[in-house]
């Protein structure tokens, strides 16, 4: 569905059934929720002008059935992001940028550097206000799609290294050119610049040496936040520009998932919470009242991008994005209404929760044989005796190719699902907890913001808790390297945070081994 959000202009695509106040979240618009989002305080009322659910709602509780448009009154803004916007509104952040004053209109670009994307925001210093968005792939894709292969090739090659920071560095500037063309301002313009990514990320974009990040017990190169010459670094902007790298936890718990827990509040709760921030590498944090916050990361691998599946694909044009079962067949959904041609991440998750809700596959992850089911025309040999799950027919797809998931993939996504559940459940092992007393499970990440929750709960992604309980909150990595970007005050709060947290470890543990085991089996 897709969701206009007034007076800021701002459209996000988003799957039918969250609620309004999670769609403001995708969109980068935090909205007041005191009452944790139960309904009963009211403070975060919309008016829904054009489509359905039509006029004034909670937007905690009403669901989002329809394409429409929202109207966000300032009171219902949280105090930590859009408010800050203004020198007069009332903020816990407040607004206080690295650079206002300068002979010409300062700006500054706060960018999330991914493994697989960065998106870069460019912000007017002098004001606050947010001008643009941009992403692009990060063009060290080019040496493998997960972190561990890129510490591979920077270890066992130098030559290596050095390109990969290069990529980083074009991919950068190639979103600093797109920002700078759209705003209609010049390179110089930019004063100011922070960044946030995962551990690996951070030191391959500085030239730092990430050898030791490839073994046990995966030291990072530096933990507080660091300050340098962007224009060192290769970046095209204002020769004083000064570039701020957000500190590191440990391990691969990174400058993103500090990010993360800034943006959400989340070393405040007053009721234990999980934040996951879902991608090929999945950081978990276990936030506790008194402040106290766990951290780890879990090798999720690529599958969620599509990678390593038979014919997955990226999110892009054709990939089926949503599937469901329905009268003895699959169905689906494709992006941009185009022809069929594989599946990314989220119709991967749909298509296996589908599958075990009408046993086509069993716990263990075993695709059924045809006297084993009800629904035996959906499956089909797959050579070497094993069977394959047909999603979509030949006659159904442009390109003439039958769409299927393979015994393989099916592997695939137990692997990357139970090395986050098992994470997450380390955590609460290691706190005294169960699933039972999570107040909420906080997704981040643009992947983590488009599955369907009943459907990751299905595959058990996450700890088995009602799914009410499951937020989805966009990509809480971007928006807190703006708040840095925009605030000198956040980023000591980055810092303090980073020293604080608690970092676990779980690599040579024999309980995460065999945690993951289990984990590996689907939820019954």
């Amino acid at each position: 569905m897709t969701i206009k959000f007034q007076p800021f202009g701002r459209t996000v695509s988003v799957p039918d059934g969250i609620t309004l106040y999670e769609a403001a979240l995708a969109a980068g618009i935090p909205l007041r929720a005191p009452c944790g989002g139960k309904g009963t305080c009211g403070k975060c009322a919309v008016n829904v002008t054009r489509g359905e659910p039509s006029g004034w709602h909670k937007a905690c509780q009403a669901t989002v059935v329809g394409d429409c448009t929202v109207d966000i009154p300032e009171a219902a803004l949280e105090n930590a992001s859009q408010q800050i916007l203004t020198a007069s509104a009332e903020a816990s952040l407040h607004f206080n940028p690295a650079v206002r004053d300068t002979a010409t209109t300062p700006y500054g670009i706060a960018f999330d550097l991914g493994t697989t994307t960065i998106v870069g925001t460019l912000y007017n210093l002098a004001t606050g206000a947010d001008c643009e968005v941009a992403s692009s792939l990060n063009g060290q894709i080019a040496f493998g799609d997960d972190v561990i292969a890129r510490i591979e090739a920077a270890r066992t090659s130098p030559e290596a290294a050095v390109a990969m920071q290069k990529a980083a560095v074009t991919s950068l500037n190639a979103i600093i050119a797109s920002l700078c063309a759209e705003a209609g301002i010049a390179a110089t313009d930019i004063r100011d610049v922070t960044l946030a990514g995962n551990t690996a990320m951070q030191q391959l974009v500085y030239g730092m040496d990430v050898t030791a990040l490839g073994e046990i017990p995966f030291t990072p190169a530096f933990f507080a936040p660091q300050n340098i010459s962007a224009v060192s670094l290769g970046l095209d902007v204002h020769p004083d520009a000064n570039l701020f790298v957000f500190p590191q936890i440990g391990g691969f718990v990174g400058g993103d998932t500090v990010a993360g827990i800034l943006a959400t509040g989340i070393d405040c709760v007053q009721a234990p919470t999980l934040f996951m921030d879902i991608g090929t590498n999945g950081e978990i944090v276990l936030a506790l009242p008194g402040g106290k916050l766990l951290a780890t990361s879990a090798a999720a691998g690529p599958a969620f991008e599509g990678a390593r599946i038979a014919q997955g694909m990226r999110a892009t044009s054709g990939a089926m994005d949503k599937v469901w079962f329905k009268d003895g067949a699959f169905h689906y959904t494709t992006i941009g209404n185009a022809p069929a041609i594989g599946l990314c991440g989220t119709a991967l998750i749909d298509a296996v929760a589908e599958s075990l809700r009408f046993r086509l596959l069993d716990f263990t992850g075993l695709v059924a044989t045809p006297s084993e089911t009800d629904f035996p025309a959906v499956l089909a040999p797959d050579g070497d005796d094993a069977t394959a799950i047909v999603l979509a027919h030949d006659n159904s797809t442009d390109a003439g190719a039958t769409i299927r998931l393979i015994q393989r993939d099916i592997r695939e996504l137990q692997l990357a699902s139970g090395a986050l559940r098992a994470a997450a459940e380390m955590l609460l092992t290691r706190a005294g907890l169960t699933a039972a007393d999570l107040d909420a499970v906080l997704l981040a990440g643009a992947f983590g913001n488009y599955i369907r929750r009943e459907n990751a709960l299905r595959v058990g992604m996450f700890p088995s808790v009602p799914v009410e309980k499951v937020k989805f909150i966009g990509n809480a990595a971007s928006h807190g390297a703006r708040m840095t970007l925009l605030s000198t005050d956040e980023r000591a709060r980055a810092a303090a945070i980073a020293a604080a947290a608690e970092h676990i470890e779980l690599g040579a543990d024999p309980d995460f081994q065999n945690a993951f085991a289990m984990a590996m089996m689907f939820p019954e």
